[in-house]
């Protein structure tokens, strides 16, 4: 099986709202904006010899987050078989980009996000995804190892994604915000380097940024309000992508988190993504590893 941070192959980056669906002169510039940041993320990765797909939209409701945003929400793909969450005409444009002759399985309510690939197991934290969707897995997938257990110290929560928390990097080499420490981490990753961060290594330009679009409200229309996250408790630093075993793509510059990559022989690429307070969603969440090289 591929682990996820094997070398990356084929990549899906997703894509926000057509810029001339709305109106309103701010929020159109978001969606240029957004959509020539996805095109400079996709450029980039095709300069590492990683082929990259991208989803169209079929029928638009732009009252909704853009549902084709954030492909690793909703998309897994476990000894061979793609599952796909999502709503139905969503999962529809997903299955677009797959070739003809690769399988996959519908599944509601999967937390594709909160669902790790590593040392040849599925890792799935049990405080973001229900016992009876990992049991699902399990079943599916009798031959491969499955682990179900807390990946965070954060109580139960469905619409929480693990890889906000911490993401691996390479082999024996890990990322973690505040809320990585005190879990299970280094019981299930003995002896492999993990850089906690905390809130002070946070950007304060993101801090700022994502209060202004949270608490202003003549910033975004109403009609648009469904659009933002939450990103002031979210750490862009660590939703990072990693190509292979010596690239990662992140959002900004962050000494300690380039330090500590290079201490690994781990170059990182700055790749803007200038309205991810706004999305509250990085690198890792725009994207999904359709095939990475096996262990």
């Amino acid at each position: 099986m591929t682990c996820d941070y094997n070398t990356l192959k084929e990549c899906w980056v997703g894509r926000a709202y057509s810029p001339d669906l709305v109106e309103d002169e701010f929020v159109k510039q978001i969606l240029t904006e957004t959509e020539e940041d996805l095109v400079g993320l996709s450029n980039i990765l095709e300069s590492f010899g990683v082929t990259v797909k991208r989803p169209d939209y079929t029928n638009v409701d732009t009252t909704k987050r853009p549902q084709l945003l954030f492909p690793r929400h909703y998309l897994k793909k476990i000894n061979g078989k793609l599952y796909v969450g999502g709503e139905e005409q969503d999962i529809d444009n997903w299955l677009d980009l797959l070739d003809a002759r690769d399988p996959y399985i519908t599944i509601d309510n999967l937390n594709a996000a909160s669902i790790i690939k590593a040392n040849c197991k599925v890792i799935i934290d049990a405080n973001a995804t229900t016992r009876e969707r990992a049991l699902y897995l399990k079943r599916g997938n009798p031959e491969i190892e499955v682990v179900y257990q807390p990946l965070s110290c954060r109580k139960f929560d469905s619409n929480k994604h693990t890889n906000g928390v911490w993401t691996i990097i390479k082999e024996g080499v890990i990322i973690s915000t505040p809320s990585g420490s005190n879990s299970t981490l280094e019981t299930l990753f003995p002896d492999w380097d993990i850089l906690y961060l905390n809130h002070k290594d946070k950007d304060l330009k993101d801090v700022a940024d994502s209060k202004k679009i949270l608490w202003s409200p003549n910033q975004i229309p109403p009609e648009y309000r469904r659009w933002v996250g939450y990103s002031p408790e979210t750490f862009f630093d660590v939703n990072c992508l990693a190509v292979d075993e010596t690239n990662v793509l992140v959002t900004r510059y962050n000494k300690k988190v380039f330090d500590f990559l290079d201490k690994h022989g781990v170059t990182a690429h700055e790749v803007p993504f200038r309205h991810r307070y706004l999305w509250d969603g990085g690198l890792h969440s725009l994207t999904f590893d359709y095939y990475r090289e096996h262990c």
